[in-house]
């Protein structure tokens, strides 16, 4: 499947919730015109081309999302034309639209033709600055269709297996060769890029790994990216040195690439307490050789199918003097690379999601003295490992940023909340804490978790506190599990003055219309009742359509034609309430934390207002999304690790 052209045709499933608040994408900022016209000289006599190019890219990115702005702008002049296409062509992403694959045609032939400066003559690849390669299903299959036809469609039935075989060959061989262009391209053309990102989960050669080590980003991205075979970086595949700066890569070998009898014969000669080294361990270790002196963020990822074995980083010299990101997600590590990891100069650090027998090697890591952040994204089972980890918080109680998450276990409340009753972090100032769930099984109903009072009561000592989540119960799905209580939560932490935002994550509320109803229920069933039709007229102003004319909640329910038409009314008045009951929290909260100016609760990410012309002081909560939204992304970012 690794090298089935067929598998980009399908999406991957990113699940039902909505994850649309804080997704944004930033300004793109172009590269300045003096970079792009390298060396040569502005022809224009116009004031606005006197300006320091550094000016003049604040100003083009002003128009970085007006097309038509930027087309006229072009035609203006060769200075004129420089200056727009390097906010045109900032960032690239190649989706494998027949559009983009003619633009990657368009710079392939730049980059096989010799250009002379003193003419007229634009190559595009000296404006980009990020390229991306993701592509979409429907644009693969669009460019495949007959492929897609005898594997996916109601047609499969009527082509053999040969006929079958011979267009996946086909496809590939054409996948394959648009990739050589491709790299050819980023290498050759692309002399001003500075991030390279790759998503296609399609196996990879020698050859795509050479040109993307010698192409002239600093910042490389490979995500899902299968290798063909374990390749060693080293010349002439690689060069001596590639000076990266930051590197987060998912990389794996491909399957099918007759792996399984040399797993067979490794295990065969290797005891049950030996360590079963992977065999990607060599690819590892000489691309670090390649790039540790230079490197200043990590962040990896290795799924992998050699369950049994960890990747070591080899015995010869190695060191990343200037790390100081580190993410280390599902990767497993043999316990001297982990610990070589940990002797660099971090200064935020996210542990692995399986620590397991890996804890140990916490307790011999010296103190890392300049760390701001510490990320433990999953408390591990064993209790001997989670006292590992929590004789590691209490070594770096100078931290700014902690987050602490568990799923099915105990140990938050045994080991860690413990640590912070103690007291000396002074310097937090960021605070995400998550409690494991109460499971989804039939036998152990109702499914409801309550944080601890003591646990809260510790949270309100952390005085220097300015973002706080809190998570509770089942951690994915439908089934919310944390019946959370506000006037509680509000009573503890009125002491953290400085606090400026505050999610609460996972939290539900009684069903009004049954109290026999498990509360996991709640946001799935959406059960209206008299209370919710009362609580949906409790802000008609965030409830005008078109006609500027306030929509009566009985009004929705008397218009409907059908049973699914009133359900669905039934269905918006529980959201109205529903919206309305978290403003109304909110507005409680904002009461208590004079600093306050974003909430989350109920799934309902909330700012303020506060009407100073009218004399009026007290913060009004407004929605900031149209629907509900778990803003997993936002707080991944927020409360993680972010450059």
């Amino acid at each position: 499947m690794d090298s089935d052209v067929s598998a980009l045709m399908i999406g991957t499933f990113g699940g039902n919730a909505r994850d649309d608040f804080g997704k944004d994408a930033g300004t793109r900022r172009c590269l300045l015109l003096d970079i792009v016209m390298q060396g040569r000289k502005r022809e224009s006599r116009c004031r606005l081309f006197q300006m320091p190019a550094e000016i003049l890219a604040d100003i083009v990115d002003f128009l970085a999302d007006d097309k038509s702005a930027l087309a006229c702008l072009a035609l203006v002049n060769s200075d004129c034309r420089y200056l727009a296409r390097s906010c045109q062509f900032a960032e690239i992403h190649f989706d494998y639209s027949h559009q983009s694959r003619q633009l990657l045609l368009h710079l392939a032939e730049e980059a096989l033709r010799e250009t002379d400066l003193t003419t007229r003559t634009f190559p595009i690849g000296r404006c980009v600055r990020s390229v991306i390669f993701a592509s979409r299903p429907e644009c693969v299959m669009a460019c495949y269709e007959e492929l897609h036809n005898s594997i996916f469609s109601e047609r499969a039935s009527s082509y053999s297996e040969e006929q079958r075989a011979k267009l996946q060959e086909a496809a590939k061989a054409h996948y394959i060769t648009l990739r050589n262009i491709a790299t050819l391209v980023v290498t050759c053309a692309m002399p001003n890029l500075e991030v390279f990102t790759w998503k296609d989960p399609f196996s990879v050669d020698d050859n795509f790994l050479k040109h993307v080590s010698r192409c002239s980003a600093q910042h490389i991205r490979l995500q899902r990216v299968k290798l063909d075979k374990p390749w060693r970086m080293e010349p002439p595949l690689a060069p001596a040195l590639w000076p990266l700066r930051s590197l987060d890569f998912d990389v794996e070998l491909a399957y099918g690439w007759d792996a399984g009898q040399l797993e067979s014969e490794v295990v065969q000669e290797h005891t049950s307490t030996e360590e079963l080294e992977n065999p990607i361990s060599g690819f590892f270790e000489t691309l670090f050789q390649r790039c540790a002196a230079t490197l200043e963020s990590l962040s990896w990822q290795h799924m992998g199918f050699w369950s049994k074995s960890t990747i070591s980083l080899g015995h010869s010299p190695l060191s990343f003097p200037l790390l100081r990101y580190l993410r280390l997600g599902s990767v497993s590590l043999s316990p001297r690379a982990f610990s070589l990891l940990l002797s660099s100069p971090l200064k935020h650090l996210e542990l692995p999601t399986s620590l397991g027998r890996l804890a140990e090697s916490l307790v011999a890591c010296e103190p890392l003295r300049d760390l701001q952040s510490l990320i433990i994204p999953t408390l591990p089972p064993q209790s001997q490992a989670c006292m590992h980890i929590a004789g590691f918080i209490k070594q770096h109680k100078h931290v700014h940023k902690l987050f602490v998450h568990e799923h099915n276990t105990t140990h938050m409340d045994r080991l860690v909340v413990p640590i912070l009753a103690e007291g000396g972090f002074n310097n937090l100032r960021c605070l995400s804490l998550a409690w494991g769930g109460e499971g989804v099984s039939d036998l152990t109903t109702p499914h409801v978790f309550h944080i601890p009072e003591a646990a809260i009561m510790t949270l309100g000592t952390i005085v220097s506190l300015e973002r706080l989540s809190l998570r509770a119960g089942n951690n994915f799905g439908w089934r919310n599990q944390w019946l959370i209580d506000h006037d509680k939560l509000r009573q503890h932490l009125r002491t953290l003055s400085r606090l400026k935002m505050l999610a609460l994550v996972r939290d539900t509320y009684p069903i009004s219309l049954s109290s026999h109803i498990d509360v996991e229920n709640y946001y799935s069933l959406r059960l209206a009742g008299e209370s919710e039709r009362v609580d949906a007229r409790a802000r008609e102003d965030l409830d005008i359509d078109e006609t500027s004319s306030v929509v009566d909640t009985h009004d929705m329910i008397e218009n409907q034609q059908d049973e699914e038409e009133e359900s669905e009314a039934e269905a918006e008045i529980w959201e109205r309430a529903h919206r309305n009951r978290m403003l109304a929290q909110a507005e409680a909260y904002a009461a208590v934390f004079p600093a306050l100016d974003w909430v989350l609760c109920g799934q309902r990410p909330m700012g303020f207002h506060v009407d100073l012309a009218n004399h009026v002081s007290h913060k009004k909560a407004i929605p900031l999304t149209q629907h509900r939204d778990e803003c997993y992304t936002f707080l991944k970012r927020t409360f993680g690790i972010s450059e």
